[in-house]
């Protein structure tokens, strides 16, 4: 029996337990993977900043200022701690200008509604006509001197000092349930259980069906290029429109600069095949920078919420467990302080907002989720409808295909192996698609992955696949 269990070693369940641990409590960190930061922390793009896209501008509308402003100034409470934790781990920032920039002239007054958004909120911003570092567009609003970091490099610094502060870190435990009662019951893969006053969730999207919040969140998955460049100091930029993109530039001392380039995000599983948007990042990139060689590409997953405030607070039920979720691309700082602000309320003692929050049910929002749900049950009927119509068949090499069975079957071929699993995800049985780039299984619903062997890879499910036949060897 422990104080708290943190489940989850990205940012958001390492800055809750470092938080937690410096109050005097036991706490225990379990990761799933057997690498800290192995999820989205460890393949963002390493922005810290305060403006972020049209964010705030989107919660005023939703919430109007005074929430805007305090969003602010939760994220800049959170990045004074994250730096300070950066410069005792001896870890390399950089500061430059974060911009978020029109990428077509319809959205310009976007960017001008951003800046007077952002200004109301107590920043220093200011809109301008030119965009920085020629990158083709509109207009766009800049706010100067905002801190960036590798992202590996912040991750190992959270764990060191998570250690450092008594934190019992443990990794590759996958969580299969959370059961409540007063003293919460996590059991692991394999059926060993943790008992704790507390349990705090911080997966991306919640392993807990009983809170709901993969029905008021959207998995969205987005793409990063990097390239060597000539170009020494590229700003933190993001765009507004459709595609949205992102560039930001890393040094490297003695070597050629790289520039970070993503976007063109999609909702999980629903836009195949997902070659097509890597490809798109990169013809962009040679388009409208001076870039060179690639050097690596991977994508991350990130969930939205349809006022883009972050989700933090307790799960539904007698049972203390807790929820942060819902960062939308900017976990670095809003898991931070969502995590922190889930760790305070923890240790005084005082009872959090339940999950999912009321202000999801302000008409706004009510739309956005009504549509989002509406969506997930279109890919449901016709996930199932179209692999019964579609017969048995071997894939190609790096292809997969759902074929009619009961349930249907998942095939895929990889490196000369077929494997055939079962092709109904078990969060909440939708027929998964195959990925690719990434040459796994993702579940149009609610996000959850997996490997061509059905092995979990991230999501709300806590299991993977089930069999559907032994592997064998391509024809």
């Amino acid at each position: 029996m422990v104080d708290d269990i943190v489940i989850g070693g990205g940012v958001v369940g390492l800055s809750a337990a470092v938080e937690l641990a410096r109050h005097g409590r036991r706490v225990v960190l379990v990761e799933a993977h057997p690498t800290l930061g192995a999820g989205t922390s460890g393949r963002s793009t390493g922005k810290l900043s305060l403006l972020q896209g049209t964010r705030l501008s989107t919660i005023e509308t939703h919430h109007g200022p005074a929430t805007s402003a305090r969003y602010v100034e939760a994220c800049r409470e959170a990045q004074t701690w994250v730096e300070q934790l950066l410069d005792h781990w001896d870890v390399d920032v950089q500061h430059r200008p974060a911009v978020t920039w029109a990428s077509d002239g319809d959205r310009t007054s976007d960017t001008r509604a951003e800046d007077a958004a952002a200004r109301r909120a107590g920043l220093p911003t200011r809109w301008q006509r030119e965009v920085p570092a020629g990158l083709p567009g509109y207009g766009a609003v800049v706010l100067d001197d905002q801190p960036q970091v590798d992202a590996l490099a912040y991750v190992a610094a959270l764990g060191a000092e998570a250690v450092a502060a008594g934190v019992d870190v443990r990794l590759g435990r996958r969580v299969r349930q959370v059961s409540g009662g007063a003293s919460p019951c996590v059991t692991l893969e394999g059926g060993e259980e943790l008992r704790a006053a507390h349990v705090l969730v911080a997966t991306g999207i919640p392993v807990l069906d009983r809170t709901a919040a993969f029905a008021t969140v959207k998995p969205h998955r987005s793409y990063v290029v990097a390239f060597e460049t000539s170009e020494e100091a590229l700003p933190m930029a993001v765009s507004v429109g459709s595609p949205s993109w992102t560039v930001r530039g890393v040094p490297r001392p003695g070597r050629a600069p790289l520039a970070l380039v993503g976007g063109h995000g999609h909702v999980v599983g629903r836009s195949g095949p997902a070659g097509r948007h890597l490809e798109a990042v990169r013809q962009w990139a040679r388009e409208h920078l001076d870039v060179g060689a690639e050097v690596a590409a991977w994508s991350a997953q990130d969930y939205l919420t349809p006022d883009e405030v972050p989700i933090a607070g307790r799960a539904p039920g007698r049972a203390p467990v807790h929820v942060v979720t819902g960062l939308g691309g900017w976990g670095l700082l809003a898991g931070v302080a969502g995590a922190r602000a889930v760790a305070a309320a923890v240790a005084q003692g005082r009872r959090l907002p339940l999950v999912p929050p009321g202000r999801l049910t302000g008409p706004r929002s009510m739309t956005s989720l009504a549509q989002w749900n509406a969506a997930v049950g279109g890919h449901l009927a016709s996930g199932w409808l179209g692999a019964l119509a579609r017969p048995s068949e071997v894939p190609g090499e790096s292809q997969g295909v759902v074929t009619r069975g009961r349930p249907p079957v998942a095939t895929s071929t990889v490196d000369g192996c077929v494997r055939s699993v079962s092709g109904v995800c078990p969060h909440l049985g939708g027929v998964v698609r195959w990925n690719d780039v990434e040459q796994t299984w993702d579940c149009p619903l609610h996000g959850s992955r997996f490997e061509p062997d059905g092995a979990l890879v991230e999501g709300p499910a806590t299991r993977g696949l089930g069999p559907a036949s032994a592997p064998r060897p391509a024809p």
